[in-house]
């Protein structure tokens, strides 16, 4: 008979514990008596746990590592009282010997080296922890995360990922896109057409951090094959920034272009019809995603955010249902310069290129406001000229003078109307101060004032109220030229007489006015008598835009959703 004792096992000091700079170890309990059933249990628990946690070791994400880790360890500790153990019967002493501490070794070799991996990069664990939030609300298989970390890593660095879910929820259909596993689990992309095996992109793709951009592998130095994620074809070899003419990003299917036909009418409820008698059978969309970007929400910080800068997107739906999707983007190297110091080059000029596919169309927003234009067939085809003609040029962008707002501006001209949406930069500092009508307690006081105040102004004759607009601009005269020159001297010191590029070979550098639209200059500031011009701090500002759209009647808000999707088409009611 054999004698048997229930393993106790110490877990203070079986369990590890992670330590800055330290690597976790176990140490056997006493030497307890196992039999072979115990033995043979473990065994069999280790053959299935062990093959799962080598591979997530081996090719998993640190974050997810960290917890497998944490899982086995109990397993292990079982394992080294087990080797430490002794037995009656000779088979069992055997068994443990041949079978249970060589299993136990192994164990101990992948549990150390991952301990040691986890505690050797703590920022990319970090990164990994922010990538498995991201992937869950992406919807994508988690087994990618634990065998097949390169391919995650890939597609959340390069954008890939939010392009494919964006491209999933907007057509509703996971079967044209999604991030597929093959029979054996092996993630696959849609690439060409086909669905792609994940180590076979791997050997022909690459992420180039620097440029931004996915590249082919076996295309080095100033040779550059860009690929991109569009709709039906999945991955393909183009480029968003250099294309000789603009190319789709989706189609619509005839229910949708017909809703959205319908809808785009209401537009003129609000406006007068351009081209009467000519068919409508385009339309041409505006779309802006204001965001509070870390502002709180309180009424003092309502006017900040109002008159925070937001982006506008260009989408233009064809006849035939082609949907292209466009605005004004700066590549990345530009971006990196003018970004890399909001107090000596944020304002400075540098260029920039219509993109193909909007960046704003997958990315997350707090609601997002879409307004549609109907149009002819050859107002249509003049817009897809002028993404042609401005393909070919050198484009300036600069922050207040020349933003997405002027590609906006040039685009809804063609469309036969206009948006005025210009202020000064000094107008929209001031505004985004609190009004004296929006702190508490005196609030309330304060508001009725201005309102007593509005109707006895509205009651003054014509001539008297000219009058005293009159005066007051003689007595602010100087104040305000004074205020002037500050602003523009503030914009100085954020770097608007600098530029990342000088104005191409013949190209006139032109005096800066309210053309409404692009524009060719060096840069905003180029002599120190700009210091002293109104025009040196006008600003296009979205804001008037926003207000705008939220007038029309073929407007519609799009909910935050996760992940976000193109939402073309209004939903049915």
């Amino acid at each position: 008979m054999t004698a048997t004792c229930p393993i106790k096992i110490n877990y203070q000091m079986a369990c590890p514990f992670f330590q800055q700079g330290s690597v976790a170890s176990i140490s056997p309990g006493p030497a307890t008596v196992v039999d072979a059933h115990k033995v043979s249990n473990w065994i069999s628990r280790l053959s299935t746990a062990f093959p799962r946690f080598e591979r997530i070791a081996n090719h998993g994400s640190l974050s997810i590592l960290e917890k497998e880790i944490q899982n086995i360890t109990p397993l292990l500790a079982e394992g080294q009282e087990i080797a430490s153990s002794t037995a009656i019967l000779t088979p069992v002493i055997e068994m443990i010997n041949r079978l249970a501490k060589p299993r136990l070794a192994q164990l101990q070799q992948t549990y150390t080296a991952a301990q040691a991996k986890v505690a050797a990069d703590p920022k990319l664990k970090s990164s990994d922890e922010k990538l498995e939030a991201k992937w869950q609300k992406l919807g994508f298989p988690a087994s990618v995360l634990e065998f097949h970390i390169d391919c995650a890593r890939f597609l959340v660095d390069s954008g890939l990922a939010f392009t494919i879910a964006g491209y999933r929820e907007t057509c509703g259909d996971a079967r044209e896109h999604d991030l597929k596993l093959d029979g054996d689990g092996h993630p696959m992309i849609k690439m060409n057409g086909n669905f792609v095996r994940w180590e076979t992109i791997a050997r022909e793709l690459e992420y180039d951090p620097k440029s931004d951009k996915i590249k082919s592998r076996g295309y080095a130095g100033n040779i550059v094959q860009s690929w991109n994620y569009f709709h039906p074809l999945g991955l393909v070899q183009k480029d968003r920034f250099n294309y000789d003419a603009a190319y789709p990003s989706y189609q619509l299917s005839q229910n949708e272009y017909d809703r959205l036909i319908a809808h785009s009418r209401k537009f003129y409820e609000t406006n007068r019809e351009i081209d009467p008698g000519i068919a409508k059978d385009c339309v041409v969309q505006f779309f802006t995603s204001p965001r509070r970007q870390g502002i709180p929400e309180h009424p003092l910080t309502d006017n900040l955010h109002e008159n925070a800068p937001v982006h506008i997107a260009i989408r233009l739906i064809t006849a035939d249902k082609q949907v292209y999707s466009f605005g004004l983007q700066m590549p990345f190297e530009e971006q990196e310069f003018v970004l890399s110091d909001y107090f000596s080059t944020f304002l400075a000029t540098a260029l920039t290129n219509v993109s193909m596919r909007d960046y704003e169309e997958f990315r997350s927003h707090e609601g997002r406001i879409v307004t549609s234009v109907p149009l002819s067939s050859a107002r249509s085809q003049n817009i897809l000229n002028l993404i042609n003609e401005l393909n070919k040029k050198q484009l300036r962008f600069q922050y207040t003078r020349q933003n997405c707002s002027s590609l906006m501006q040039e685009v809804i001209q063609r469309a036969g109307y206009d948006v005025d949406i210009r202020t000064t930069a000094g107008a929209t500092l001031y505004g985004m101060l609190p009004d004296l009508n929006q702190f508490p307690i005196i609030g309330k006081g304060i508001a009725k004032i201005e309102a007593c105040a509005r109707n006895v102004w509205a009651a003054l004759p014509k001539f008297f109220r000219k009058g005293l607009t009159f005066g007051r601009n003689v007595i602010f005269y100087l104040p305000e030229k004074f205020g002037t020159i500050m602003v523009n001297l503030l914009m100085l010191k954020m770097g608007a007489a600098k530029k990342t590029a000088p104005l191409q070979e013949g190209t006139e550098d032109e005096e800066l006015y309210n053309k409404k639209g692009l524009q060719n200059f060096s840069s905003v500031i180029r002599s120190w008598t700009d210091i002293f011009k109104d025009e040196t701090s006008a600003v296009n500002h979205s804001k008037f835009f926003i207000d705008w759209q939220n007038q029309q009647k073929s407007t519609f808000v799009v909910p935050a959703s996760s992940p976000p999707k193109m939402a073309i088409v209004p939903p049915v009611a």
